[in-house]
């Protein structure tokens, strides 16, 4: 295991490296030339994804992004933070190199401060979620401050070698570390996990289908700093180390253990089809995702020899199976360009406890989502762009651990527009304004204790608590403002943004201590299109 898992991070390694290299001949290349930089987000995520539109509609973009971040949170889902600072570089973008190969790619690096993070040991939050998808870690109920860095590359390469085919292939690394600071116990968490992919279509005139394949690693390891023997122990609750079985299931202690891993390992496979022209990108495809995570807990020993060693246990997996769609438009007609994507995604998720060869654990999970932008000028160049987004997702989590039956439909949207003003030539003001609103539609919160009278803490603790959050209707206001000036085909960006998030009804102050203030979170930065 220990073997295997150097050999993952060599990998890794090797293959940051590899994009590094390629990120840094595309980011060369795309400061020659300046073809667009008015791009919504949701068009350059589809061009980032698909480098191969650049063959039927060319259009060179790229954006450096250097940007900081706050954020207050008065009411939240337990195990996320009250407060998040973050510091954040970006770079990405797409580029044609000729008629043959297009390039795109995406390079981001993250350092954030977490204050007051409870009930938790790892690094995984459910700021965007409604729960942790794989329950079983390790936790405590002492909140602690966190330092999170993150590093993300991402690069795509597409060839047109003969006319009717297309080749895409790409990778993907991503490496993390976190650190939970003044709480005991204090973990160090090394997140690692990469990807490859490739996709080949065949075309003929403005129609093509298209076969996917992907391969997927991930490996996480939790080293607990503080294992007390004498100290760890009932009595000192809030540095007593308990392990989470399912996502309810009943908390024990095992201090023995100091170390823990994850391995993920899994697959996609799919299909697309696509038209394509000098105004009209139109494609619709599936892809199949089947992913298992186990967890390892790891034993640390002397020998005869005095050698120190580690034995592995395999305890429990999770496996996830995946059905995702998607329709993906782009158009640009009399002066707007249009920009559309559709997701839904169906997706199963059991776990297993390999020493007591049973399931207790069952999430179902179905989600839509609908992005959408629009952008056009008039005299004057001035951009006027409107977006709007909805989604709509039903969630059902089971566990028989403690007969505990989660059910939550819901549905949000955000809807926002924003303008530009030209001070002069070269000079103008942008200012927006966004709103957002989520709903719960079903609602059904099912516990009782198994097999004990005593109730569970992670259930009363953390998942009812979390349930309230999601069953509140909430509403949020954003509003943005930006100075942009262009000088020698690159274009600067002065950015800033606030935001905030109001309750609509009395459902989660209800459940927990709550201030009754809003949310809020504030941003401001540099773009650099060039």
């Amino acid at each position: 295991m220990h073997n295997n898992k150097n050999k993952t991070i060599k990998v890794v390694q090797h293959s940051v490296l590899g994009l590094a290299i390629l990120g840094s001949q595309f980011i060369y290349a795309q400061a020659t030339q300046l073809d667009s930089i008015n791009i919504s987000s949701v068009e350059k995520n589809i061009r980032i994804n698909d480098p191969y539109i650049a063959f039927f509609q060319p259009m060179d973009f790229s954006r450096t992004t250097f940007q900081y971040s706050s954020t207050k949170q008065n009411f939240k889902r337990v195990q996320t933070p009250e407060e998040i600072g973050s510091f954040t570089f970006q770079s990405e973008g797409v580029y044609k190199l000729n008629d043959k190969i297009a390039l795109s790619g995406r390079l981001k690096a993250d350092k954030t401060t977490e204050d007051n993070v409870p009930y938790i040991l790892s690094d995984e939050r459910i700021l965007n979620s409604s729960f942790i998808y794989n329950p079983s870690y390790y936790w405590v109920s002492r909140s602690a401050k966190w330092q999170k860095q993150s590093y993300h590359i991402n690069g795509q390469f597409a060839y047109n070698p003969v006319k009717p085919v297309i080749l895409q292939l790409g990778g993907e690394g991503i490496y993390a570390k976190s650190y939970r600071q003044n709480a005991d116990p204090r973990p160090k968490v090394d997140d690692y996990k990469y990807k490859a992919f490739t996709k080949l279509g065949l075309k003929w005139k403005q129609h093509a289908i298209f076969g996917k394949l992907s391969y997927v690693h991930h490996y996480k390891g939790n080293d607990i700093m503080f294992v007390n023997m004498k100290g760890n122990v009932p009595a000192n609750d809030s540095i007593y180390i308990r392990y989470n079985e399912g996502y309810g299931n009943q908390y024990i202690g095992i201090t023995q253990y100091k170390t823990s891993e994850y391995k993920m390992g899994g697959y996609m496979w799919g299909g697309e089809y696509a038209y394509n022209t000098a105004d009209t990108h139109f494609s619709a495809g599936y892809d199949y995702k089947n992913l298992i995570e186990r967890f390892y807990r790891v034993f640390e020993y002397q020998d005869a020899s005095y050698n120190w060693q580690k034995d592995y246990t395999k305890y429990s997996g999770l496996k996830t199976k995946l059905h995702n769609f998607y329709l993906n438009f782009l158009g640009n007609y009399n002066g707007k360009k249009w920009a559309s994507m559709v997701t839904y995604q169906d997706q199963v998720d059991t776990n297993y406890n390999y020493p007591l060869d049973y399931t207790s654990y069952r999430l179902e999970q179905k989600n839509l989502f609908w992005q959408n932008s629009v952008v056009w000028f008039n005299h004057k160049n001035e951009a006027f762009k409107i977006l709007f987004d909805a989604a709509y997702g039903k969630n059902r989590v089971k566990d028989l651990s403690v007969v505990m039956d989660r059910k939550l439909s819901f549905f949000n949207y955000r809807f926002g527009a924003e303008k530009e003003f030209a001070l002069q030539p070269s000079h103008k003001l942008a200012v927006g304004l966004s709103q957002n609103l989520y709903v719960p539609l079903q609602k059904e919160f099912g516990y009782q204790p198994y097999q004990s009278t005593k109730e569970n803490i992670f259930a009363t603790k953390i998942a009812q608590p979390d349930f309230a959050y999601d069953a509140t209707p909430k509403i949020g206001l954003n509003v943005n403002a930006s100075y942009i000036f262009d000088q020698n085909k690159i274009r600067y960006e002065l950015f800033g943004s606030f935001s905030q998030m109001w309750l609509m009804n009395s459902t989660y102050k209800n459940q927990v201590d709550y201030n009754g203030r809003a949310n809020h979170a504030a941003l401001v930065g540099l773009n650099v299109y060039y």
